[in-house]
């Protein structure tokens, strides 16, 4: 019975070794159920790419801000590479209110997500001790 059990563990383990890495945690949401959502909790950054032409770094040179989206959830968002947290950027969503967060010293920082039926465009503030303007992408 020792045998035979065994023989089926380690065919689990086996198999499970086999699976690509994101079969384990689905994504937790889709479409608008994502909105406002952490995509990094929700398992919608597993599949997440930067849109192509979605990258702006503030006028005056700092960190960059971009666009992701995850295909998995139909949602999109912002994040900034690692920086000062004096810097804020924004994933700015036409007819709503923005996603506004501070940058980390530590890790990259994002924004909630918005369902990517919505018109969306990722902005970087420019740091200047008071408060910049804004420099946005295009919208996507």
């Amino acid at each position: 019975m020792f045998k035979k059990t065994l023989g089926i563990v380690t065919a689990a383990v086996a198999l499970t070794a086999l699976l690509p890495m994101g079969t384990a945690q689905a994504a937790s949401c889709k479409g608008s159920g994502c909105t406002g959502k952490n995509p990094q909790t929700t398992g919608c950054g597993a599949d997440a790419y930067t849109l192509k032409g979605s990258r702006v770094t503030p006028a005056g040179g700092g960190p960059a801000a971009e666009l992701r989206v995850s295909p998995s959830c139909s949602a999109a968002w912002a994040r900034i590479q690692k920086a000062n947290s004096n810097w804020r950027f924004k994933l700015e969503i036409k007819n709503r209110d923005p996603y506004t967060e501070h940058a980390s010293p530590n890790h990259q920082a994002y924004t909630a997500m918005v369902w990517n039926s919505h018109a969306y465009r990722a902005c970087v503030e420019q740091y200047d001790g008071v408060g910049g303007s804004w420099t946005c992408t295009k919208w996507f």
